[in-house]
């Protein structure tokens, strides 16, 4: 694959995924991109500002240049609609030909699990749509079988994605950041590949 990689992140509150992911990717040179929307976006963040302009349904970003960074990172914000992220990004990919889509990570905080939200499962099958790999943060006794029930849910539905663990060592960051698409949609694939 040839150009530097784009993976986008959604995350639920409480996951620390770029704290994750940087970490993650510490010994990678040269180092990857972050890009964060304006709510997660502050001066000790290092990351660049993922700004998203609602009269042209586009992020406003510049990369800069492209031999700086073999990965980049966007960080999508709960303040704006999926849907309308999901379109800006594939704007940006194809006004950005160096870049080619990655996976799209889905970091969830399994506490949450156990007192989700109102529609936390229409949410989450719109994200899971979307997804490559599903990952589970803050994993314990109280809230294993609720990730068991997240995991059984998308394999009985026949979801690609695959599903990790993540715990303080040895995350398989090579196989989670394998640019092999393993999503249910195929908004980012080349039409060439998609039959008619």
């Amino acid at each position: 694959m040839s150009g530097s990689i784009l993976h986008l992140v959604l995350e639920t509150p409480g996951c620390g995924s770029l704290e994750i992911l940087r970490k993650g990717t510490e010994d990678d040179s040269p180092p990857p991109l972050f890009a964060l929307p304006p709510e997660l976006s502050h001066p000790q963040s290092g990351g660049l500002p993922l700004a998203f302009d609602k009269e042209t349904g586009s992020f406003d970003l510049s990369l800069g240049d492209p031999s700086k960074f073999e990965e980049a990172f966007f960080f999508l914000s709960h303040q704006i609609d999926l849907a309308d992220q999901i379109e800006a990004t594939m704007q940006f990919l194809e006004q950005n030909e160096t870049l080619q889509m990655g996976r799209f990570l889905l970091f969830l905080n399994a506490p949450l699990l156990l007192n989700p939200p109102n529609h936390f499962l229409d949410w989450l099958d719109a994200a899971a749509h979307f997804s490559d790999c599903m990952l589970f943060t803050a994993r314990n006794n109280e809230n294993s079988s609720a990730i068991k029930a997240i995991q059984d849910r998308y394999l009985d539905m026949r979801f690609p994605m695959e599903s990790f663990l993540l715990g303080k060592k040895n995350a398989p960051w090579s196989r989670i950041l394998d640019p092999t698409p393993r999503r249910l949609s195929h908004v980012f694939d080349s039409p060439d590949l998609l039959e008619t």
